[in-house]
């Protein structure tokens, strides 16, 4: 390996030791886990502790269900974590479904309406409505870096 600027290797273990799933697949987010590991190898110089620094990072949901294996090759926790993610991506979905999918009590409810209106008119009512926008865990911010200081832990 060619020399690199110090500054710019202090850059990319910074990141590593922030790294956090957030937005992006677990896939990607190995992909960038195993990229960034390079710049600091001596914080993941064990199968043990990359597992469990990979695991730190993962979203909340997918953290739960691959938390409960004990994992100690990477290689293992990364066939685990694309079944975890592929799980958690079924439940958002089967949530976002049921979120979007009218009730046919209210369906029928509405057709039996006549143009009549008794009490208050319901044109008055407040509407509320549950949108199919979910709020799901992301990032915890436990084990977060905040300091300056390029440290493992």
């Amino acid at each position: 390996m060619k020399y690199i600027n110090q500054r710019f290797i202090d850059q990319k273990r910074k990141e590593f030791l922030e790294l956090k799933q957030g937005r992006m697949s677990v896939t990607e987010y190995e992909r960038e886990f195993v990229r960034l590991s390079q710049y600091a190898q001596e914080c993941v110089s064990t199968e043990v502790t990359m597992c469990e620094r990979f695991i730190e990072g993962l979203n909340e949901d997918i953290k739960l269900l691959v938390g409960i294996l004990d994992i100690n090759e990477f290689i293992e926790l990364s066939k685990e974590k694309k079944k975890a993610d592929s799980e958690a991506r079924d439940e958002r979905k089967r949530l976002m479904s049921k979120l979007s999918q009218p009730s046919m009590k209210r369906f029928r409810d509405a057709s039996n309406h006549s143009n009549v209106s008794f009490g208050h008119p319901s044109r008055d009512c407040a509407r509320q409505s549950v949108g199919p926008k979910a709020q799901f865990l992301t990032e915890s911010s436990v084990g977060s870096v905040k300091s300056n200081k390029l440290d493992c832990r």
